[in-house]
């Protein structure tokens, strides 16, 4: 028998095969990994990458993480430390209450005092790796804009009216803590918020706190001061908080009425209506009796006792409407600047030393109409706003009598404007100028009020760990607490001292509830460290199952891939004739039969 020469590609073929199994089994071996060599498993590849992948963020995860928690931690020791000063700086005004305590003993503890609120200021500063451990977060681009409208212009042009038209401004010695909240529920855009030494006892120290804004309620974005149109409501909200604020740095502001706190029931010392009346005089209130209302007996009459705030907007519109009235009275006496000139005789009384009683409205009534008119300070204040309703409307009406309050013009009612004093026309657009000496707007500065200090919120920065789900882990921001206006809280008098001891009930409160988000945090980072620990022990053999080499099963392979290469070598060697026989090929090999032994060699 005759085997054709093509027999020694089929050998060939044959032997390569046979070396390439061999070297897919030598790359397994080598490597240890499944998907070495030639003969690749392209889906094995595929998920191996990916839950490598997955691994490798995970990790990347973790070490973030890692960081986050040293910084947590750091916050936490912080703010525990911030916690034992706060409890010395009780036990001083604990101490300096005590009416037996001298002048000089007072000092000693408030001296102490002052160099721990320097150390909470140390703690609110303190850094990690150059990022601030307590900020109030990360702010939207909205509210960047909103207080860079504030800075530039807002505060200042409402700053500048008040002291154009009324002739009063800010001590300079309260420091105005300003706050932008970007979430909240409240149906107003803007409040402000003060503290009494005492709010049993009238108070010419009133420390004014906060200004706050809500704005979710406004138009946003607020990119300038005049984006509000007809009315522009903004500049002249500002204006009236602002107003608001003077008057209780310059008055007895919660006896305003008669010297009396408990003036109306409240502890506000009654007076509402000449708080809120004057407030709206700066911009001109004409707006709330042309909407709600008018001006007629109705209104008139919902002033009622004008102690409460007011309720209603047609209730604010007769508040208004009783000042321009009192303003128009006082002219009429020969005070010509009028409910200006009453401010200043006021707030003068209050700079003298005078009492709460002499400070009064009462006191400036008889002052200014005479004790023939209001002979009782104490309930001068009640007489005048009797008197307001039962004649204003018939003043109003009187061809020959002064007062008017002319609705439906362009000029808003405003103090020094064309309705009230005879002046230029202020409409709405200049119920707060924008423009023009003293009001345009400018650099953006921290320091946007000339006679109050401001404190402003510390931008943070956005604090994430990405989660390879797709999903991030936002760390919540903390803040600490820091000693703001040392003017009103320090330990020099027993007044003050009693006015710090509430605020640090407060400051208490509020660095539990700190410590508190800072540990909600840790306790989440740790968690979710204890989810990926977990996830990556999952991996480990999933990833030794797709990529490992089984070495029992690749070494076998290997030995049986060696002996096909020799053998497929030999015979191919034994092929190099033109032609041979089945014979001559098998030359060597020995054949056994079954059930006979194998022949030697």
């Amino acid at each position: 028998m005759q085997v054709n020469h093509n027999t020694l590609s089929v050998l060939a073929i044959n032997l390569s095969k046979a070396s390439k199994d061999l070297s897919a089994s030598h790359a397994k071996v080598s490597s240890g990994e499944k998907t070495a060599g030639s003969k690749m498993d392209i889906g094995g590849i595929r998920q191996s990458i990916n839950l490598e992948n997955e691994i490798k963020e995970i990790t990347h995860s973790m070490a973030n993480m890692q960081n986050l928690v040293s910084y947590t931690q750091s916050q936490h020791d912080a703010l525990s430390q911030a916690g034992k000063i706060l409890i010395r700086m009780n036990e001083l005004a604990e101490r300096s209450i005590d009416f037996t305590k001298a002048t000089a003993d007072r000092n000693t503890y408030d001296h102490e005092f002052l160099e721990l609120a320097e150390q909470l200021d140390s703690i609110n500063g303190m850094k990690f790796n150059g990022l601030d451990l307590f900020t109030d977060g990360p702010f939207s681009e909205s509210k960047r804009q909103f207080i860079e409208v504030l800075q530039s212009q807002w505060l200042s042009a409402a700053e500048k009216v008040i002291e154009e038209r009324l002739g009063i401004t800010g001590n300079g010695n309260d420091t105005l803590k300003i706050n932008v909240n970007e979430n909240g529920s409240e149906n107003y855009s803007i409040s402000l918020t003060w503290n009494y030494a005492d709010p049993l006892k009238a108070d010419n120290r009133v420390d004014v706190a906060s200004l706050n804004y809500e704005i979710y309620n406004y138009d946003l974005p607020i990119s300038g001061p005049s984006g509000d149109s007809p009315f522009f409501f903004n500049d002249r909200l500002n204006a009236i908080m602002v107003t608001y604020a003077v008057m209780a740095e310059n008055l007895y502001f919660n006896a305003l009425a008669n010297g009396d706190v408990n003036k109306g029931g409240n502890n506000s010392g009654g007076a509402e209506w000449f708080k809120s009346g004057v407030s709206d005089f700066v911009h001109g209130g004409d707006l709330f009796l042309e909407i709600f209302g008018g001006f007629n007996q109705s209104t008139i009459n919902s002033i009622g006792s004008g102690d409460a705030p007011a309720t209603s907007f047609q209730q604010r519109g007769s508040y208004y409407a009783a000042v321009r009235y009192l303003h128009q009275e006082l002219k009429d006496q020969g005070h010509s600047l009028g409910v200006r000139d009453m401010l200043h005789w006021m707030s003068q009384q209050v700079k003298n030393g005078e009492n709460s009683e002499a400070s009064s409205i009462g006191a400036a009534l008889q002052n200014f109409f005479g004790t023939g008119i209001y002979s009782d300070l104490n309930t001068a204040n009640d007489e005048f706003i009797n008197h307001y309703i039962g004649n204003a409307l018939n003043d109003h009406n009187d061809p020959s009598n002064s007062f008017k309050i002319i609705l439906g013009n362009f000029d808003t009612g405003a103090i020094t404007g064309f309705d009230a004093d005879g002046g230029a026309v202020i409409d709405h657009e200049n119920a707060v100028p924008d423009s023009g000496n003293g009001y345009d707007p400018k650099s953006p500065e921290d320091q946007a009020l000339s006679n109050f200090k401001l404190k402003w919120e510390k931008e943070g920065s956005l604090l994430t760990v990405p989660n390879p789900n797709g999903n991030s882990i936002i760390f919540e921001a903390a803040n600490s607490i820091t000693v703001d206006d040392k003017e009103h809280y320090n330990l020099k008098t027993v007044q003050s001292t009693r006015l710090t001891q509430e605020l640090m009930k407060e400051w208490m409160d509020t660095l539990n509830e700190e410590n508190g988000r800072v540990l909600a945090n840790l306790n989440s980072l740790k968690n979710r460290l204890d989810n990926y620990q977990s996830t990556l022990t999952n991996y480990a053999p999933a990833m030794s199952r797709i990529r490992d080499t089984d070495f029992a099963e690749e070494t076998t392979k290997l030995l049986k891939n060696e002996i096909k290469v020799q053998a497929a070598a030999s015979i191919l060697s034994k092929g190099q004739d033109t032609q041979f026989s089945i014979g001559q090929l098998l030359s060597g090999v020995g054949i056994q039969k079954k059930g006979q032994p194998k022949a030697a060699n």
